[in-house]
């Protein structure tokens, strides 16, 4: 199996959602495992712009950030990550751990996520209190 196989079978099956995007914010791919989280088909997410998986206020600000961070590299979730809020095509909102990574690749720069929904941990929190 080639390199790009073997990758191609880990994210096509791995649990956590990852969604790649490019560096003005448009989503470039997601895994099955995201769309299925967020409750989009693969067609109506490609090329749009990942703010349409955030709530406000994240979402209005997205953009921003992305610039802030491409002039000033200080991280606030790109290499750090933290939990955060994500937003399902039926409206409802979630909360999850987000992970971003920064790639340079071929002279080309993305950001790959990684998003581990929380729902679950968050209730038997509760349940337990």
């Amino acid at each position: 199996m080639k390199d790009s196989e073997l990758l191609r079978a880990i994210v096509q099956n791995a649990i956590d959602g990852i969604i790649t995007i490019n560096e003005k914010g448009i989503i470039q791919h997601i895994s099955p495992s995201a769309c299925k989280l967020f409750g989009y088909e693969l067609d109506e997410v490609l090329g749009k712009n990942i703010s349409m998986l955030m709530p406000p206020p994240d979402s209005v600000q997205h953009d921003q950030y992305l610039h802030r961070y491409d002039v000033t590299h200080k991280p606030r979730i790109i290499g750090i990550g933290r939990e955060v809020t994500g937003l399902r095509k039926d409206s409802t909102q979630f909360p999850m751990k987000l992970a971003v990574s920064e790639v340079n690749y071929t002279d080309s720069k993305f950001y790959v996520g990684f998003i581990h929904d929380l729902t679950q941990q968050k209730e038997d929190t509760e349940m337990l209190k």
